[in-house]
């Protein structure tokens, strides 16, 4: 073996595998779960930190079984290290469902912006993220908006309710 060849086969071994390839297997529900955690992640990410509040807002967006819990933090473990753009994960998504569900894509982008709240921090990075996203969906500017004034209101209610009850 030349040296060409060993440093081919070291490269080889350190190359860490796409967690689209890793999961390829799945089902298409499955795969469609994985890409909205590994987004999810990516978008807590964006401003920084990604924290406990974060993950848990994430989980109960996905419905689970208590057994499976561990599985899918495993998951938002293994996106945290994935160093693949957001684009890259918005357009695996947008093959497997492609045009036949586009309020499901809508859905997608309302809990990226209630994720993007849920730790009171609505970064510029986390806009721009939900923006790259719904671009790659082909959700337009105005439906991305209603989704933003929707997500809005609804932080509104929670925070006017969560200081009543304080």
């Amino acid at each position: 073996m030349d040296m060409i060849q060993i440093k081919s086969v070291i490269n080889f071994k350190k190359k860490k595998i796409d967690m689209w390839t890793k999961y390829r297997h799945e089902s298409k529900q499955t795969l469609v779960v994985i890409g909205f955690l590994v987004l999810s992640t990516k978008l807590c990410k964006a401003d920084g930190h990604f924290n406990e509040i974060e993950k848990e807002e994430i989980l109960k967006i996905i419905p689970h079984e208590r057994n499976q819990k561990k599985q899918l933090l495993n998951i938002l473990e293994e996106a945290e290290n994935d160093t693949k753009p957001i684009e890259h994960d918005a357009a695996k998504i947008k093959e497997l469902i492609g045009n036949h569900h586009p309020l499901f894509l809508e859905f997608i982008i309302a809990a990226l912006y209630r994720l993007a709240y849920v730790d009171d921090v609505y970064s510029v990075e986390e806009e721009r993220d939900i923006r790259k996203v719904a671009d790659v969906f082909g959700i337009k500017k105005t439906i991305l908006d209603k989704i933003l004034l929707y997500a809005g209101s609804v932080i509104d209610i929670r925070n006017i309710l969560n200081k009543r009850d304080n």
